[in-house]
């Protein structure tokens, strides 16, 4: 038996081959929370050792850890939203674009977001919500690719 025949043969080539896009950043987000718990020695917590901060000068290990929570509360349901899409006989054009556009709203989301002045940019407010029409539209999508199941 080759490699290639190995799996569950599930066919979900789409999602696997995004999933690394998001890994990587995702391991990027624990890297930059790691990394100042250890500079600030802060080890339990999401506030360093300094804890001077205000909603205009925001502490970095909170603005860490809350990048790190929210893309591991959002992206996990978002990618099985997907692969449940690709599962059902999804339009590889639109599931490939929708991945695309997801990442680049998490990506948004903190880089131009919750990383930006006072954690406000507007990159948080577009990532949110372009993260929950994302979920919304494709459990949606999804949901249709199904409806044969219910008779319709």
């Amino acid at each position: 038996m080759s490699s290639t025949t190995l799996g569950l043969r599930l066919g979900l080539p789409i999602t696997a081959t995004a999933l690394p896009l998001f890994a990587s950043y995702f391991s990027l987000l624990s890297y930059r929370v790691i990394s100042l718990r250890v500079s600030s020695e802060t080890f339990v917590g999401d506030k360093s050792k300094e804890g001077k901060c205000s909603q205009d000068n925001p502490d970095p290990l909170t603005i860490a850890a809350r990048a790190h929570g929210n893309f591991a509360e959002y992206v996990p349901l978002a990618l099985t939203v997907t692969a449940l899409a690709e599962l059902s006989g999804g339009d590889h054009k639109i599931l490939t674009g929708a991945l695309g556009a997801l990442f680049v709203l998490r990506v948004g989301h903190v880089e131009l977001g919750v990383r930006g002045k006072s954690a406000l940019g507007p990159g948080r407010i577009i990532g949110f919500l372009g993260t929950l029409g994302y979920l919304l539209g494709m459990s949606g999508y999804a949901a249709w690719l199904n409806r044969g199941y219910w008779g319709y």
